[in-house]
């Protein structure tokens, strides 16, 4: 039997418009209040400043992020993986790839929100150094549950190898 914490080899790859239908409905099973329709073809088609990757395993789409990169600043605009896939390194991998890739167009730092009750998360973004820096009271408008503002800064040689190392390898 399958260790149900084992890392998962998945490619990772720019998204396509072919992969909308996965990555919307792979949003709407992971957040209580996904993307408008037609948001993730905004990103990938008219916003020249968006980064949209996804998580791929035996042709089956797994995992999704899209960062915004905003002057010297990437945003984590989402991250998300399919739900019984968790835990398996595939959301630290996507996010490695897009900080990667931001610090790569000039990015200095990475901020993010999250769910307070988002403890998964919060430990997932801590693995890869981010911090909390504040909290944004009742930010989720369908729960007005605060968000803890996490920052990534800078992205400097320490943190970039490390990414670098979570990208490449499947027992980080």
């Amino acid at each position: 039997m399958n260790d149900p914490f084992e890392l998962l080899q998945v490619e990772l790859r720019p998204m396509t418009l072919a992969d909308l239908p996965q990555v919307e409905a792979l949003d709407r099973k992971a957040f209580p209040t996904p993307w408008p329709e037609n948001a993730f073809r905004y990103e990938l088609t008219r916003n020249p400043h968006a980064i949209c990757w996804v998580a791929e395993q035996s042709a089956h789409l797994v995992g999704v992020i899209v960062v915004w990169l905003v002057l010297d600043e990437a945003h984590i605009a989402t991250l998300a993986v399919q739900d019984d896939l968790r835990q398996r390194g595939i959301g630290q991998k996507l996010l490695a790839r897009a900080l990667l890739l931001c610090h790569e167009s000039g990015a200095t730092s990475a901020m993010l929100e999250v769910r307070e009750s988002n403890r998964a998360a919060q430990s997932l973004y801590r693995k890869l150094g981010f911090e909390d820096v504040g909290l944004r009271k009742g930010y989720y408008q369908d729960t007005h549950e605060d968000a803890i503002l996490m920052t990534l800064a800078p992205l400097e040689p320490d943190s970039l190898a490390r990414l670098e190392r979570i990208e490449n390898d499947t027992k980080s």
